[in-house]
């Protein structure tokens, strides 16, 4: 990833059946690309421009639990926008709270994602900041976790039905710090 768009490594507090854990939510490598994983992370990786674009992963135990791809880019002269492209958590720690064996996952991923947007999107504070579509599964998620704001259908292959949401520069603030408050401040570390 660019330097450009790195915001670095960071230890959070995560949850696991055997109580709070640190976990590491840091820029990802090609070596920790999953091949069983739903998305083909590897063909993702091999076509990632990391000027633009970055794959960050959450760790924990030194075992792998999340990753998210995203891009930025410019919406006109004067703005950057980030989507998150691709976000997906280890397939044995889905479902119910009470399955999960590490949470939360996507949480501290959009959390990361948020962080890049605020540094290096410049915008108004009611501008949208941070765009992502969601298939319909995972819509309640977005809105009612993450509390990104619904903004429609999303263009999409044939057949395939996609919802778009958004962050504002006030909103991405707003779920950082909640965030924060409820699972504690992260400390930077070097990777």
């Amino acid at each position: 990833m660019s330097s450009d768009l790195a915001i670095g490594a960071y230890q959070v507090i995560v949850s696991t059946p055997n109580g709070d854990k640190i976990a590491i939510v840091a820029p990802a490598k090609e070596v920790d690309m999953p091949t069983t994983w739903n998305f083909f992370w590897k063909d993702l990786w091999n076509s990632t421009d990391f000027e633009y674009q970055g794959i960050v992963k959450i760790s924990c135990d030194g075992l792998l639990w999340g990753l998210v791809r995203y891009s930025v880019f410019p919406l006109n002269d004067h703005q950057n926008i980030l989507e998150v492209e691709h976000l997906e958590s280890n397939p044995i720690s889905r479902g119910t709270l009470d399955n999960r064996l590490v949470a939360p996952i996507g949480q501290w991923l959009m959390w990361y994602v948020s962080k890049v947007a605020l540094q290096y999107c410049p915008c108004n504070n009611d501008d949208p900041l941070l765009i992502l579509s969601s298939l319909e599964t995972a819509t309640d998620y977005y809105r009612d976790v993450i509390k990104l704001e619904y903004i429609g259908v999303a263009p999409s292959a044939p057949g395939e039905d996609l919802y778009a949401f958004r962050f504002t520069r006030d909103k991405a603030t707003e779920f950082c710090k909640s965030h924060e408050r409820k699972w504690g401040r992260p400390s930077r570390i070097d990777p």
